[in-house]
This record gives structure tokens, C-alpha cells and sequence, in this order.
């Protein structure tokens, strides 16, 4: 079926109207070359748009370098490789002014010959359309990486409309990044202030003028220190590898704990008899704390799901009996212990916590009042973090609407 092309829109052939190339700037600094900044694979990655001011890394590079691999204002970039085809042909568009810029290898960089053709802003969006995307996915090659050729850039196209539109369309979608930036910056100021009070509350306390040495470090007097398996009984799980159904009841494996309250809409599924299988030393209930003992080991989620669930290999569901569930959690995240898990994985060859190193974790201990404040204080700043969080996907989904519809011109914009 041939889609129709909106009136007063054209298609474009990238290879037409402009040239791409490649880059050999690696990030090195070799005495007596040319110091300049670079914009790498994971700029791209990250951003639809660079400005000067973006804290760009600093390497070496030959002058023939320099030149050949230099970067100017409307130049686009692509990451021409990944580990999936379903995650490749990222872009980002650079708009600013910086003198002795480069771009890196692993990057593609297209410039084109005459501004007539896109807006600078726009270049920024309509390259993330879903129809760009799919084109590159069919046509990645590889087989543990993924890669797209020189040609396969050359003969994208593109339906674009005029330039006025483009600027209007751009202005429109660039309004909801604006959202977003903010909404992530408020995100972003959140967590860092949950981890400076966590630190401040979880070594001082709260209103404390006395204290004492502890294994821990200093610590209110009031406070007493004890092992992990002296609060809390901790469960290893079946080590056993299950099979995994379409239906069926949640798998909690190490890649589904993260730090936050465990979410189970993305986790496994396993058969009722799988599941009862692996319950029989444990069921996971509220209240409960579960723990990755590989990968990002260490990690916890609490748990405040009713929903059925058991534990996957390698994890650990620790249940508290004499503290306060959410003060423990937020003590197993915070950097405190992280260092003392830090330490017993530091000396093995295989990256893992052991069931005796996690019974083994000394615990600061407050009173039970203390633990309370402490816990309710951060849980504060959690309902305001998860509360942007919303807002933050609520926004990135009415951006992905706007473009299916405004890339495509389905929904047309007024010029003046």
C-alpha cells in the first residue's frame, strides 16, 4: 500500500542533500596533538540535542583529525551500532557554536549540503520517528552486535514539509521537552536530597547532642548496633533454574529488584506448581524486603504488593521481626551498608554476596519511635519523587502522540 504524502510535502533522500562520515577519534590525550572536545556515542544516545554548553569530554586528535572529524552547527549524529537492532540509529542534533569539536568513532555524522532542505530544531526531532526507527531495524546486520552501513544512511528517507512547518512542529515539540528537562531536573534534585538525608539521618539521628564510637562510626548514644540475622530471618531461594509460562504467577528475579518498591508488571511468569515449588521454604509477603545477591548485588526492593510472587535464584527475601521494615530498607540502600557490602564482594573473584555476609551486615538501630520519623521523613520524599515520575511518563507519552501525528501530518500545524 503506498501512503499518501500530505499536500505540500516532500520526500527527501538524505544521500541527495547531504554526506555522511565516519570518525577515528578515540578517546585518548597523547602530548603534543590538539586538545579539543568530543561528542561521543552516549551524547547521542541520551540527547535529541547538544549545545555548547554541554559538558562535552575533552581528548587529543592530529589536526588532519580535527578537520575531518570536526563538528559544526546542524550537524547530525547517529550511533550506528548496538547490542539489539531495536536499539540503534539513535540521533542528536548539534546546535551551538564550539569551536575544536569532534565526534568519536562509533558515530555517524551527517551534514547537509544547503539549510533548505531541514530545520536545524527539527533535524532534532523527525529523525525519532517510528517509521526512521523501523527502517533501521531491518536493516541492522550482525549477530551479537548489530551495525548499519554507510549506504543504509545514504538511502533513508525522509517526507518533510515546508520549512515554516517544520519550525512550528519543532517549536511545538521542543516546548514538551522543556516539560520534560524540567520535570526530570525535579527528579533528579529529589533523589540527591534523599541521599543526603539518609546519610545525615542514618549516622546522627534526629535532635541528638550525645554520641559514642561504634564499629559503624560515630553514632547518637542512644543507638545500639546488631547483625543482620539478629533483627530479621533471611531467605535464600530455590537454586534451581525454572521454566517460565505466558501465564501464570510473577518470578521476582535479580533483574527486577531495584531500589524502590518491587513492581511486578514486568517480571516472568511461572506455573502454579512452579510457583509452589518455589515458596515451599518461603512465601513473600508486605513488609518484606527482597535482595539480589549477583549482578547489581546487594540491591533491595520493598515489598507492599499483595499480588502472589515468588523468588528466582540468586536472590533473597529478608523478612524483618525486630525493626522497622521500611527503616531497614532504606538502611540496605543507603551508602552506609552499601560500603560494608562493597567490602565482602571486594574480596572474591566471582561477584556475589553470600547469605553469610547478608546475616553478617551490621545495622545501626534507633528506637522504635526514631526509626519511625526516619522512615516516614524519606517516605515524604518518595511520594513526591514517584508523584514527578508520573507526571514525567504522562509527558514523554503525550510527546510520543504529538509526533506520531505531526511527523507524519496527520494533524497539521497553522503558519503564520
Amino acid at each position: 500500500m503506498i501512503k499518501m504524502i500530505p499536500e505540500g510535502w516532500v520526500k527527501i533522500k538524505l544521500g541527495d542533500i547531504g554526506k555522511f562520515s565516519t570518525s577515528s577519534v578515540d578517546k585518548k590525550s597523547i602530548e603534543g596533538e590538539e586538545e579539543v572536545c568530543m561528542l561521543n556515542y552516549m551524547d547521542i544516545y541520551n540527547h535529541s540535542t547538544l549545545t555548547e554548553d554541554y559538558p562535552f569530554e575533552k581528548v587529543t586528535a592530529p589536526r588532519k583529525q580535527v578537520l575531518s572529524s570536526s563538528v559544526q552547527r546542524g550537524d547530525v549524529f547517529f550511533t550506528p551500532s548496538s547490542e539489539t537492532p531495536d536499539d540503534i540509529g539513535h540521533s542528536a542534533v548539534f546546535i551551538g557554536d564550539l569551536e575544536n569539536i569532534v565526534h568519536s568513532y562509533h558515530t555517524i555524522r551527517f551534514r547537509s549540503v544547503s539549510n533548505e532542505y531541514l530545520d536545524d530544531h527539527f533535524k532534532s526531532h523527525v529523525f525519532q520517528g517510528v517509521d526512521t526507527y523501523e527502517y533501521f531495524r531491518k536493516r541492522a546486520s550482525g549477530s551479537t552486535r548489530f551495525t548499519l552501513s554507510l549506504p543504509v544512511f545514504n538511502e533513508l528517507e525522509l517526507t518533510v514539509p515546508s520549512l515554516p512547518e517544520q519550525k512550528k512542529i519543532a517549536s511545538i515539540l521542543n516546548s514538551v521537552d522543556e516539560v520534560i528537562e524540567k520535570t526530570q531536573s525535579k527528579i533528579n534534585k529529589l533523589q540527591d536530597l534523599k541521599k543526603g538525608m539518609m546519610n545525615e539521618l542514618l549516622t546522627k539521628g534526629i535532635g541528638h547532642t550525645e554520641f559514642k564510637d561504634s564499629e559503624l562510626g560515630r553514632i547518637p548514644k542512644s543507638w545500639e548496633v546488631k547483625k543482620m540475622n539478629s533483627i530479621s530471618e533471611v531467605i535464600d531461594s530455590l537454586h534451581e533454574t525454572p521454566s517460565f509460562s505466558d501465564q501464570g504467577i510473577a518470578m521476582v528475579r535479580v533483574t527486577d529488584i531495584k531500589r524502590g518498591f518491587l513492581n511486578l508488571t514486568k517480571t516472568k511468569k511461572v506455573t502454579k506448581d512452579t510457583f509452589e515449588k518455589f515458596i515451599k521454604k518461603y512465601r513473600p509477603s508486605v513488609g518484606d524486603i527482597v535482595m539480589s545477591r549477583v549482578g547489581s548485588y546487594g540491591i533491595s526492593s520493598f515489598v507492599e504488593t499483595h499480588e502472589p510472587f515468588c523468588m528466582g535464584q540468586n536472590t533473597v527475601v529478608i523478612h524483618p521481626k525486630h525493626i522497622n521494615g521500611r527503616f531497614l530498607y532504606e538502611c540496605l540502600n543507603s551508602k552506609l551498608i552499601q560500603k560494608q557490602i562493597e567490602l565482602e564482594v571486594a574480596g572474591s573473584g566471582y561477584k556475589s554476596i553470600s547469605l553469610a555476609d547478608i546475616r553478617a551486615l551490621t545495622i545501626p538501630i534507633p528506637p522504635k519511635k526514631e526509626q519511625e520519623v526516619i522512615q516516614s521523613t524519606l517516605l515524604s520524599i518518595d511520594d513526591q519523587t514517584i508523584c514527578q515520575k508520573q507526571k514525567l511518563t504522562q509527558t514523554q507519552s503525550l510527546k510520543k502522540s504529538l509526533m506520531q501525528v505531526l511527523l507524519t501530518g496527520k494533524v497539521r500545524v497553522k503558519v503564520n
